[in-house]
């Protein structure tokens, strides 16, 4: 436990470069594209639009419960989804992509996953404010309660960094790694609620397995940023609780074993 205490100390005193790799990673991002920065709305928004004609047409959920609701329930899963994708597929990465650093500088090589977290979180964060306008077009109402989605949003952080720590440090040792986390991501969107209802009356997951359906954190996340940004009311306080306990201990464990072999990275990189 101090050792981990006495890494996170070493962390935080690195604050300065941690910034700096976020700055270079969003210019990074944005480099050769003549949109700039407009591509962290307009690129969620044209996933948006086909996962709307399959899932919302085809699949009839968009009638189900009116298409402006549907649209605007579309839209918080493909942004939160596609900031955890984003993010544990660009940390499977950081290490090799960053061995120069590695391997001339001593310092605490958790700022590489943490900053890639950061990074997308702008995106996600981009993306969510500009939804507040979508939100009131439909005809949805703001309530205090969207003042829960920045608790949760921090919670998802959290998680989403742990898993990133996590694919970190397998990506450092095996070069298969981004490829397995690619599959693993495409088979965890599909069991999330990110463009379908899972709770409800038009619900497309039966009553009987709600309850195991709920257990995968990313479907808490989802559905509770929902309740406060599209339906205006509180979080289901159950299923707060366990995003949080998950989240606390996805991101422990992920930082201890990140932090347990960063000492041998330089060796394998």
């Amino acid at each position: 436990m101090s050792e981990l205490l006495r890494s996170a100390g070493e962390v935080l005193a690195r604050r300065e470069t941690i910034w700096s790799l976020v700055t270079s990673n969003l210019r990074a991002g944005h480099r050769d594209k003549a949109l700039g920065h407009l591509w962290n709305l307009l690129d969620p928004l044209m996933f948006v639009g086909v996962y709307f004609v399959v899932f919302g047409l085809l699949f009839n959920q968009g009638r189900a419960a009116g298409r402006g609701t549907f649209i605007i329930y579309l839209s918080i899963g493909v942004l939160a989804f596609r900031f955890f994708e984003g993010t544990i597929l660009q940390a499977a990465n950081c290490i090799k992509a960053n061995r120069g650093l590695i391997h001339e500088i001593r310092f605490p090589k958790a700022v590489f996953p943490i900053a890639v977290s950061l990074s997308r979180l702008y995106d996600l964060l981009w993306g969510l404010l500009v939804l507040i306008p979508l939100l009131l077009a439909v005809g949805v109402p703001l309530t205090l309660h969207i003042l829960w989605a920045v608790p949760l949003i921090f919670l998802f952080l959290l998680f989403t960094s742990g898993l990133a720590f996590l694919a970190a440090y397998l990506g450092a040792f095996f070069a298969d790694t981004s490829n397995v986390v690619s599959v693993v991501l495409r088979l965890l969107m599909y069991l999330s609620p990110t463009f379908y209802y899972a709770r409800g009356e038009h619900a497309l997951i039966p009553e009987k397995f709600r309850i195991l359906y709920m257990a995968n954190p990313l479907a808490c996340f989802f559905e509770g940023l929902r309740d406060a940004m599209l339906w205006g009311r509180l979080p289901e306080p159950g299923m707060a609780a366990y995003a949080a306990a998950v989240s606390l201990a996805v991101f422990a464990v992920g930082f201890g074993v990140f932090v347990s072999g960063e000492g041998r990275f330089a060796k394998y990189v």
